[in-house]
């Protein structure tokens, strides 16, 4: 690819994932303006690139990635706000957002690849791959998150 090509080819990107890259990014960071702020960071730099890499959007996951973890280095600790409980009946809605708050009392790392893995469907070995964990550790991740949401799930149920 010519380097005269490169801006459209990420445009292209970017209008074809930019709201799975969002909302991996307000996955990581709880905060709407860093989400984009992350996001932002990370198409600046593939079009600060000579040439692209063979596989974008991991690169570019990974790329959001580390730009949250700046941010979370920059800012005071994450204060989770404790679950409020599942009425009886529930709406779609009401049922969303309580899987987000037990989302939101999974630590970051465990929070991550659950959100790579069901909700933009990458592999576990994507998934280390962007985070540069080993693939066990990816998986091991996985299962402890599903463990503890099933955990809230039935805490809530009884």
């Amino acid at each position: 690819m010519k380097y005269d090509e490169l801006p459209a080819t990420v445009e292209r990107f970017y209008r074809q994932y930019r709201r799975e890259l969002f909302s991996y990014a307000l996955v990581l960071t709880h905060d709407h303006d860093a989400a984009e702020d992350a996001v932002q960071t990370a198409i600046a730099g593939v079009l600060g690139r000579r040439s692209l890499p063979r596989d974008l959007l991991p690169y570019v996951m990974r790329a959001v990635r580390n730009a949250t973890i700046d941010w979370r280095r920059a800012c005071q600790k994450y204060e989770q706000a404790p679950l409020v409980p599942l009425p009886e009946k529930v709406s779609p809605v009401e049922e969303r957002r309580f899987l987000e708050q037990c989302l939101a009392h999974l630590p970051s790392e465990v929070r991550e690849v659950i959100f790579l893995k069901e909700v933009v469907g990458m592999t576990f070995r994507e998934i280390g791959a962007i985070s540069r964990r080993p693939l066990p550790t990816v998986a091991s991740r996985y299962r402890r998150g599903i463990e503890t949401i099933r955990s809230f799930l039935v805490e809530e149920s009884s």
